[in-house]
């Protein structure tokens, strides 16, 4: 059995082409592979936090010296990355604007972009 991560960033929703591209993919993938687990996260209705001064002191800290402050500031980085990690097989819907990819598929990316953990 695989386990996919399938990710979408366009805030449109019905009108949305990447979202429907990714849905059809994934509908015809679990047709194939019923037994498959897919966990699924909607960035364009619910972004993940950008990176800020705090974030990046608690990424080039020891865990067991962080603060309340870093622990949480550090907490969606570490959920995203693990739910990153668990999975065989991705999925990205990421349309393009302005020649490319949306803020909130960049956030996204410098949250599990990160040393120590994804690299």
């Amino acid at each position: 059995m695989a386990h996919i991560l399938h990710v979408d960033s366009s805030p449109r929703g019905e009108r949305s082409i990447s979202r429907t591209l990714t849905h059809e993919f994934i509908n015809g993938w679990k047709a194939t592979y019923p037994d498959d687990t897919v966990t699924y996260r909607d960035l364009g209705h619910d972004p993940v936090p950008l990176v800020t001064e705090t974030w990046i002191a608690a990424a080039f800290s020891d865990p067991a010296s962080y603060t309340p402050e870093l622990a949480e500031a550090i907490r969606p980085s570490d959920e995203l990355i693990d739910e990153l990690l668990v999975a065989d097989r991705y999925v990205f819907g990421v349309p393009m604007y302005n020649f490319t990819i949306p803020a909130n598929f960049k956030a996204y990316i410098d949250q599990i972009v990160r040393a120590g953990r994804t690299f």
